[in-house]
């Protein structure tokens, strides 16, 4: 099974509406599709009639997929056939004014349909299973009734403004603008009236993507406040196998989900940045995070396997807003390092009882610091400079080696989330944010591996990861997760459209990308 983390696709569909002007086409054995009120027309003769009012039509080489009013009732049926076995998809609970279909992957299609209200909703349709999953809603004016789908955006006739379009892909931004006539050419042709209520399938042509796609498994309840508000993950795998994610939510506390992703608890701590966990004996954990509103480390201490987590202290910083954190073990003692949002990064020795601190050293950088990590194998932390890089530094006495620099071109501003898998090898995860990928390095000696980015698991309607602040990672076998797993921050939750959660994936398909 080949799945859309897998390739580009290149396709070309046109909508039709039952009020609409479009050229004629062919389906994939060559015979010209139209419709009317009552009919679905092959060669000029039905292949399909309707009790209701067939609003619009749609098609890929495979599949037709059709609305009817007044029931606002969505329907699919294989496209090769002089008979069409149609089924009954969803009952919308929206009107219908135009479709446009293209497949996402063998399995897959996407499908928009403009309301006529001044909505374009999004949909992602399994034909084989005869399922439908609600992706996103972009607003759009009324009227719109002509779309197609190229291989990267949605073109649809605005009759207002012209000919607009809208990237296709959900973790990107829903900004509209007006259609690159120079790129999109072909596509904006289509558009234009010709024969009424013809339908045109898409071509289809498959391409390994530029940067490989991976999916994700699972993902978490969301936060309960839109906007910016979900950062940073941590993870919690006792030896008895209970595994626990805590993420922080810095309009806030710190949220603690299970292994199915459902909130288990949340501590009410105000504006908690970034977290990080490190097991303390047997069966529990420290946990730490920086808290712009108390301007403190934040301890606690979870035991996972009792379903127990309290809050312990808060560590004051002489910081105006801390940001980022990671923490360690070093000399048998509780290390944290804690940065701020001016570029100052503090390392703090923890005492016994971790309610209290004692500031180590303290380094200086020209802007914004966020992730970090501490390398048990070299003794040397690894610090994300956003608009700069990855720097390594000897925590001691502050010399630091900048090992990977923005003009490298692995990565794009912001430089967010760093953790360190420790398996059979040993690597380091960063978060790319400006271009919402994650780049895998390998540690010893230091070499850029891999660049992958997180989509869509259309068959289990989960959308992909992008803009993601913090990440986490971990080698040990969890059920289900033999090599571990790859939490990352989802700034942008569709499928659909929720406020920001953590997205959960298999390791084992980022290892697949390291052979």
């Amino acid at each position: 099974m080949k799945h859309i983390s897998k390739y580009l696709l290149l396709a070309c569909v046109i909508s039709s509406s039952a009020c609409s002007l479009l050229p004629t086409a062919q389906n994939a054995n060559s015979s010209t599709i139209s419709f009317n009120k009552q009919h679905i027309l092959q060669e000029g003769k039905s292949i399909y009639r309707s009790h209701e009012e067939i609003e619009a039509v749609a098609a890929t080489t495979d599949w037709l997929v059709w609305a009817e009013d007044p029931r606002r009732e969505l329907w699919i049926a294989p496209a090769n056939s002089t008979a069409l076995a149609a089924t009954h998809l969803a009952t919308l609970e929206h009107g219908v004014d135009g479709i446009c279909v293209a497949p996402m992957s063998e399995t897959t299609l996407d499908v928009f349909i403009s309301d006529g209200d001044g909505g374009m909703h999004h949909y992602w349709v399994d034909p084989q299973q005869k399922t439908i999953n609600s992706v996103r809603r972009l607003a759009t004016n009324p009227d719109v009734e002509r779309c197609v789908i190229s291989n990267d955006a949605l073109i649809y006739q605005d009759p207002y403004l012209g000919t607009m379009s809208i990237d296709r892909n959900p973790e990107t931004d829903p900004v509209i603008r007006p259609t690159d006539t120079a790129k999109q050419g072909k596509f904006i042709a289509q558009l234009s009236p010709a024969s009424e209520s013809s339908v045109i399938p898409n071509t289809l042509s498959l391409i390994e993507a530029v940067i490989p796609t991976i999916s994700a498994d699972i993902e978490t309840d969301s936060v309960d406040r839109a906007g910016d508000a979900a950062d940073d993950p941590a993870i919690l795998l006792s030896k008895q196998g209970t595994l626990w994610i805590a993420g922080t939510d810095k309009q806030q506390g710190l949220r603690i989900y299970n292994a199915q992703g459902k909130q288990i608890h949340f501590l009410n701590r105000g504006r908690l940045n970034n977290v990080d966990s490190l097991e303390i004996d047997n069966h529990r954990f420290l946990l730490t995070a920086t808290n712009r509103t108390t301007h403190s480390i934040d301890t606690f201490i979870a035991e996972p396997d009792k379903n127990h987590i309290k809050f312990l202290s808060a560590i004051p910083l002489a910081m105006d807003d801390p940001y980022g954190l990671c923490m360690a073990e070093i000399n048998g003692n509780v290390a944290v390092f804690a940065g701020d949002s001016e570029g100052l990064v503090q390392y703090w020795q923890l005492s016994s009882d971790y309610q209290n601190g004692e500031m180590l050293n303290e380094y200086h950088f020209d802007s914004q610091t966020e992730g970090c990590v501490y390398n048990t194998a070299d003794q040397q932390l690894y610090v994300g400079q956003e608009d700069t890089g990855i720097w390594k530094i000897a925590p001691e006495n502050g010399e630091r080696d900048l090992i990977e620099s923005m003009t490298s071109g692995n990565l794009v501003a912001d430089v967010e989330g760093l953790d360190i898998y420790y398996g059979e090898k040993n690597y380091l995860i960063a978060s790319s944010q400006g271009d919402d990928s994650y780049v895998v390095y390998q540690l010893a000696p230091w070499k850029m591996l891999s660049k992958f980015r997180i989509g869509a698991n259309s068959d289990l309607g989960l959308d992909g990861a992008s803009e993601t602040d913090g990440l986490a990672v971990t080698a040990n076998p969890i059920a289900g997760y033999p090599n571990g797993i790859l939490v990352v921050q989802d700034g942008r939750n569709m499928s659909p459209a929720a406020n920001q959660n953590f997205k959960i994936i298999n390791w084992q398909k980022v290892d697949k990308l390291l052979k």
